[in-house]
C-alpha cells in the first residue's frame, strides 16, 4: 500500500475503503509515513477514514484482541492529528567566499568561519570496566 493507492480511496465504497483502513492501521505505520501523509493530504478524505475507524473500533469490542486494536486505532486516529507538513524540496545553499585573514581588505568583517568543535580542556578518564553482578536465587 502506497501514497498513490490512498489517491483512490476517495472513489472507494464505505466496505472497500473499510478494508483498506483496517489493512492501514494493522501495518502499524508511524505518523510521518508517506501513506498517512497522502491520507492528510484529502480534507474529505481525513472524516471518511474517522469513520471507519470508529466503526473498526466498535467491532473490535468483546473480541479476545480488543486491547491490541484499541491501541492501534487510537494510534491511527493520532497519526491523523498531525498537521499535515508539504514536503519541502532542499534549497542550495549559497557559495560564501573564503577570504584568508591576511587578504582581508581593512574594514570587511572575516567570512571565513570554523566550524570544528573545540578541543576539551581537559582528556576524558578512560571508561571504567561495569563489574559483572551475580545473582543468587533464594532457597
Amino acid at each position: 500500500m502506497g501514497p498513490s493507492a490512498v489517491e483512490r480511496w476517495l472513489d472507494l465504497s464505505t466496505e472497500e475503503l473499510r478494508a483498506q483502513v483496517k489493512q492501514l492501521v494493522s501495518a502499524r505505520l508511524p505518523g510521518d509515513h508517506a501513506v498517512w501523509q497522502a491520507v492528510r493530504r484529502h480534507p474529505a478524505l481525513v472524516p471518511r477514514v474517522r469513520g471507519v475507524l470508529s466503526g473498526l473500533a466498535a467491532t473490535a469490542a468483546g473480541s479476545k484482541d480488543e486491547a491490541m486494536q484499541k491501541v492501534w486505532i487510537s494510534k491511527a486516529r493520532a497519526a491523523l492529528d498531525q498537521p499535515y507538513v508539504a514536503p519541502v524540496r532542499a534549497a542550495r545553499k549559497p557559495a560564501v567566499k573564503e577570504v584568508p585573514v591576511e587578504q582581508a581588505p581593512a574594514g570587511e568583517p572575516e567570512q571565513a568561519i570554523d566550524l570544528r568543535e573545540p578541543e576539551p580542556s581537559q582528556p576524558r578518564p578512560p571508561h571504567k570496566a561495569v563489574p559483572t553482578m551475580l545473582f543468587q536465587e533464594p532457597n
